[in-house]
């Protein structure tokens, strides 16, 4: 690691950052770097929630199937299902959301 002068308030700063620590200009990139972009995709919290909320209705649904009350009762085993494709189909729309919006 080297340090370099930042351009504009002159104090040594990493060739590695990307900003300056303490005026926050951006930095010119070095060589090794040059050509590279990062790109951060954040995933929105609603669709984070979504997700969440398909595994939980998965694991409620597989708590209903294996149930003993449900092997004598065919809405048992009706609702589970649901439940489980409920679930699915949220992990399918968190997924679809979260490509379509990027946020």
């Amino acid at each position: 690691m080297a340090l370099i002068k930042c351009p504009e308030c002159n104090r040594d700063v990493s060739d590695k950052a990307t900003v300056c620590p303490h005026c926050a200009r951006p930095l010119a990139r070095t060589s090794y770097r040059q050509g590279r972009v990062q790109v951060i995709e954040r995933t929105g919290r609603r669709w984070k929630g979504v997700r969440v909320l398909g595994w939980v209705l998965i694991l409620v649904a597989a708590s209903v199937l294996f149930a003993e009350w449900t092997a004598s009762d065919s809405r048992g085993v009706a609702a589970g299902f649901s439940v489980g494709l409920a679930g699915v189909a949220c992990l399918w729309i968190s997924k679809a959301g979260a490509w379509w919006y990027h946020g």
